[in-house]
């Protein structure tokens, strides 16, 4: 299990500048290796596609 803190901190390592791009909100919980796996997911794709940081917003307001 993950904190918060070690979440934000391997997103930094794994992806260095995409992890800054896009400024999401982690909760102050534990997370899995498969939750933070898909959260790495996600921002590379997000990356592929030139979503810009806004849009991630847009998109989780839709869901």
């Amino acid at each position: 299990m993950l904190t918060a803190n070690e979440v934000r901190h391997r997103l930094r390592q794994d992806l260095v500048t995409i992890a800054d791009d896009y400024q999401i909100n982690i909760e102050n919980r534990l997370y899995t290796e498969t939750e933070y796996f898909d959260l790495m997911q996600t921002l590379l794709r997000l990356r592929e596609l030139n979503m810009p940081a806004d849009g991630l917003a847009q998109m989780l307001a839709i869901n």
